[in-house]
């Protein structure tokens, strides 16, 4: 091949044709490199354009088996789970307990009452009603002497009865509809249910906080917690503010095609 070259002999030796093939040659090898070249590119190019990234989500802790959950108390709840909020037919009212002064220094332990009620630092604040709670409701009027309720029910809690002029109870706005039991419609056995619920600041009747006071039959007492939750009530307002409402609704089952309330 290098008697082919122009440069492999002495000037003036190669012959047109030698040179007319050397150059053809090379072009042309010249050329499929380039070819090939531009093929291995486009090649890389389009395997990096469709090349798809997959992100893993990171692995968490594994799970846990959770314990079951335990009912509330009797006549609590709104066929919700998890503890009921159960609060008296008469809270006590928000405020504070006072401390008597000491008039001399115990130099002796003080006896162990299982049945004395638990010290509650919301009972110290100094604020509200003197005599009260720092679990009461504002406006309520039961005794201080009352077992704190299950979670945080009456934080921030207003009695239907308060007599203040900056607060307005909240107002029925969708009825709520009541089913008949229908083994007591068909023996023609009326009756009548009271009901203690929280309003919370939406209208809307917190299901854990459904409570059954009083009922003249079981089947009317369930078919009373499970209506209620179908109310609707333009909330409480206090200050301006809307607020929980602590209500009460009787709910009459009479031998009729709907009950009344």
């Amino acid at each position: 091949m290098l008697e082919l070259l122009p440069a492999s002999r002495p000037h003036g030796q190669a012959k047109p044709v030698a040179v007319l093939a050397a150059s053809l040659f090379h072009a042309s090898a010249l050329g499929l490199c380039l070819i090939t070249t531009g093929v291995t590119v486009k090649a890389v190019s389009r395997a990096v354009d469709d090349t798809t990234l997959i992100f893993l989500p990171r692995l968490g802790p594994p799970a846990v088996a959770q314990p079951p959950h335990h009912a509330g108390r009797p006549g609590g709840g709104g066929g919700g789970e998890g503890n009921s909020v159960v609060l008296s037919a008469n809270p006590p009212p928000r405020g504070f307990q006072t401390v008597g002064i000491v008039s001399s220094v115990p130099t002796e332990l003080p006896g162990i009452d299982p049945g004395q009620r638990i010290l509650d630092p919301r009972d110290f604040t100094g604020r509200g009603v003197e005599g009260g709670t720092g679990w009461g409701v504002v406006g309520g009027t039961g005794s201080a002497d009352q077992p704190i309720p299950d979670g945080e029910a009456a934080e921030g809690l207003y009695a239907a009865e308060l007599d203040d002029a900056r607060f307005s109870a909240a107002e029925l706005i969708v009825q709520p509809r009541f089913t008949y039991p229908r083994l007591l419609l068909e023996a023609g056995i009326s009756g009548r249910v009271t009901l203690q619920f929280i309003v919370d600041t939406l209208g809307l009747v917190e299901p854990t906080s459904v409570q059954v006071m009083s009922t003249t039959h079981e089947a009317f007492a369930g078919a009373a917690r499970e209506g209620i939750l179908e109310a609707r009530f333009a909330p409480a307002r206090y200050g301006g503010h809307t607020v929980r409402q602590l209500s009460r609704m009787p709910v009459s089952f009479k031998n009729q095609s709907q009950p009344t309330s």
